[in-house]
């Protein structure tokens, strides 16, 4: 999805917030800001905002001292995460057997986790497990799930891109389903700190490698979202393989959106000018194809 004007201040915050996050004074908050303008006025504004945010992002690692500042966060998250996964997710989703059912809860589950997300609130601390819990309660604005059904019934090899740290214990419960169904699913995360974007080291902590038939691999990048044509071996060799993807979050979603066929998108619409350009409220979760979101909108990128 192209960059949309509204983009443009969020990355900007992306830098302050990550500035605040290392303990910055404000002299490096604003060097930081400084360098996110310098980077966005050399921007071609034909590519997807989450492009910018590796560029963006190391440059305040940098002017602050510091290679990953959500560190702490993204191990308060993760312990917060599994703790409700046991108490509310897995319940929840033993409330039912059949098979379609499962997975639909699991997706549900999955989209709740949706919600940690330091980019959107930086001030979330300890509001994370309030927020999970209320998300439990969201339904779809768009729903794709009888075309995911079919298709899924065909893949056996599917990719799972993940999103943030906390997120993912949550993302762990829709991949243990599917594993279930005996596919194999590969699950990417980031290669280097970008925000709270889950690294190996959260995969590792929330118990992802002790899921048979998943495996874990990195995208090969420090960025939010994934840019495909940079990405590294392992994640293009998972992508041609794969015969259904499952992309989580709104990163991911703007940069593949204009991909027809493989992903589903599974997100939260975090901002307001992706509410505007797509005529759903801040907040709204949605389960679609790449197909289904070529017909929504006009702004579509596929390089």
């Amino acid at each position: 999805m192209r960059m949309l004007a509204g983009c443009l201040p969020c990355l900007v915050r992306l830098a302050i917030t990550t500035a605040r996050m290392g303990k910055a004074d404000e002299r490096a908050k604003l060097e930081s800001a400084r360098k996110a303008m310098e980077v966005l006025t050399q921007a071609d504004y034909s590519y997807p905002a989450p492009f910018y945010s590796a560029k963006i992002l190391s440059e305040a690692h940098k002017i602050i001292g510091a290679d990953d500042p959500f560190l702490f966060a993204k191990r308060v998250s993760n312990q917060i995460g599994l703790k409700l996964a046991k108490e509310f997710a897995y319940p929840y989703l033993a409330e039912v057997s059949e098979q379609k059912e499962r997975i639909f809860r699991a997706v549900k589950v999955a989209i709740a986790g949706n919600v940690v997300d330091y980019a959107v609130e930086p001030d979330l601390g300890d509001k994370i497990g309030e927020k999970i819990q209320e998300a439990f309660g969201l339904e779809f604005s768009w729903l794709d799930f009888e075309n995911f059904c079919q298709k899924l019934k065909k893949a056996q090899e599917i990719l799972y891109l993940c999103d943030n740290a906390g997120e993912i214990a949550f993302d762990r419960i829709l991949i243990e389903e599917l594993v279930n169904l005996g596919k194999k699913v590969k699950v990417a995360v980031k290669a280097g700190p970008a925000l709270n974007d889950a690294l190996l080291g959260d995969a590792l902590e929330v118990g992802l490698d002790k899921v048979k038939g998943a495996e874990l691999i990195t995208t090969g990048q420090a960025m939010m979202g994934l840019d495909l044509e940079r990405a590294g071996k392992e994640l293009k060799s998972a992508w041609n393989e794969a015969e259904l993807i499952l992309a989580k979050g709104q990163a991911n979603f703007e940069c593949l959106a204009g991909r027809n066929g493989k992903p589903f998108f599974l997100t939260l619409i975090k901002c307001q000018a992706l509410e505007e350009e797509l005529g759903l409220k801040k907040g709204s979760a949605i389960f679609v194809s790449g197909e289904f979101v070529n017909g929504k909108t006009s702004l579509t990128y596929a390089r």
